[in-house]
């Protein structure tokens, strides 16, 4: 995932990357008329060894961990993502994949 900060009306970037000094919840804004989301995508390797742009719709913290939701343009497919601290993007495990998205579904999702 590209951490730059695109908009450059931030001069310090955060947790999520994009600059802002807040968490991330669905269709949130910074107020600076930005739409940063559509700024960051994350290339993902289909089962066939397609490419595909998928762009990160959500970035949020649980359980002291950064996750993103990725949408696939192609098929309208959300998928969910840990992200380490050298910004690798890791599939959660099953358990932890259930946690998160209970957790998101309940408490952030409009």
């Amino acid at each position: 995932m590209d951490n730059e900060n695109k908009c450059g009306c931030h001069d310090e970037e955060k947790e999520c990357g994009c600059g802002h000094d807040h968490e991330h919840h669905h269709d949130e804004e910074c107020g600076c008329g930005e739409d940063h989301h559509e700024h960051f995508v994350v290339d993902l390797e289909d089962e066939n060894g397609n490419v595909v742009s998928c762009q990160i719709i959500d970035a949020f913290e649980f359980e002291e961990n950064e996750y993103i939701l990725a949408q696939d343009p192609n098929e309208d497919s959300v998928y969910l993502f840990r992200s380490n601290e050298d910004g690798e993007l890791i599939i959660p495990e099953e358990e932890e994949f259930d946690r998160v998205s209970k957790f998101y579904s309940e408490d952030l999702a409009e």
